[in-house]
C-alpha cells in the first residue's frame, strides 16, 4: 500500500512493495510539518496493518520512520515555542514603551526630518566653528520651501524652534517637514553643519515584527535605536533662534 496522504488512511488497501509504501511515508514525513504527531503515528500503523506479509518492511527503515517523526514533533514544539517566545517579548517591549507616550524625545535625524506637532517643532544641527551668519530652510513633504528660518551661529550645537508659520504668513499643518543648514562665516565661506537632530512628542508606540519598538510622533515613526535623550518638560533644551515658545509636554520622565 502507498500511503501518500491522510486520505488515504480509510482507502482499501493495495499491493505494494514495502519498500514504496516506505519511501511514499518517508516524503510524507519530511514534506508535511503542519500535520501532528498523533497523525503520522496512524499513518505508520495503517502502513504496518497493509504491509505484504511476504515482504515487510525493514526494521531499519522502520526505524528512520519512527526518528523522523520525533525530529518533525520537535520542529513543530519548537517553532510554537519561537512564535510564543516572540509574543511574549513584543508584550513585554510594548509595556516598556508605554513609558515613552507623552514624553519628548532627542532623535538623531539622518534624513534631516522633523515633525511638526500642535503647531511647534524643535530641531537641531552642530556647527563645526562659529558663524557669522546662519539660515535654515523648512520644506514640505513635497519639497516645496515653507519657510526660511534665523539658526543659531556658535560652535557646537545649536537649536532651532518653528511655530509652523509659513513664509506667507500662512500656518503649516502639523506633519513631516525636513531642514536643511546654510551657515557661512565673515568671509562667506561655508560653515560645515553635521549630526543634525529632532525633537518630538511621542505620542503612541507599537511594536515591530521582530518584537523591537516604535515610537510615533504625529505621523511621523522612529526607532528607539535612534533615541539619544529623554526629556522632562523642565530639561527639553532651549531653543537659540527660530521661531515660536517652549515645547509643551505633559511629561515627568528626566533626562537620559
Amino acid at each position: 500500500m502507498t500511503i501518500t496522504a491522510v486520505s488515504a488512511l480509510n482507502a482499501p488497501a493495495a499491493t505494494s512493495s514495502s519498500s514504496s509504501t516506505t519511501d511514499a511515508t518517508s516524503s510524507s514525513i519530511s514534506s508535511s510539518l503542519n500535520v501532528d504527531f498523533a497523525t503520522y503515528l496512524k499513518i505508520l500503523t495503517t502502513q504496518l496493518e497493509n504491509q505484504d506479509p511476504t515482504n515487510a518492511t525493514d526494521p531499519n527503515q522502520f526505524t528512520q520512520e519512527l526518528i523522523q517523526i520525533e525530529q518533525v514533533q520537535v520542529q513543530n514544539n519548537t517553532n510554537s515555542d519561537l512564535e510564543n517566545l516572540t509574543k511574549a517579548s513584543s508584550a513585554n517591549s510594548l509595556a516598556t514603551g508605554v513609558g515613552y507616550i507623552g514624553s519628548v524625545v532627542q532623535a538623531n535625524s539622518s534624513n534631516d526630518e522633523f515633525a511638526l506637532q500642535s503647531s511647534y517643532a524643535q530641531f537641531g544641527y552642530t556647527l563645526a566653528s562659529a558663524a557669522a551668519s546662519t539660515s535654515v530652510t523648512v520644506k514640505d513633504s513635497s519639497g516645496n520651501t515653507v519657510a526660511t528660518l534665523t539658526g543659531g551661529t556658535a560652535a557646537g550645537g545649536n537649536y532651532v524652534s518653528w511655530n509652523g508659520t509659513e513664509t506667507d504668513g500662512s500656518t503649516a499643518p502639523d506633519g513631516t517637514y525636513t531642514f536643511t543648514v546654510n551657515a557661512v562665516d565673515s568671509g562667506g565661506n561655508a560653515i560645515a553643519a553635521s549630526n543634525p537632530v529632532a525633537l518630538f512628542q511621542v505620542t503612541s508606540v507599537q511594536t515591530n515584527s521582530d518584537g523591537t519598538l516604535q515610537l510615533l510622533a504625529g505621523s511621523l515613526s522612529l526607532s528607539t535605536s535612534d533615541v539619544t535623550d529623554v526629556y522632562a518638560a523642565s530639561t527639553v533644551p532651549k531653543a537659540t533662534s527660530g521661531t515660536g515658545s517652549t515645547a509643551s509636554t505633559t511629561t515627568s520622565s528626566t533626562s537620559s
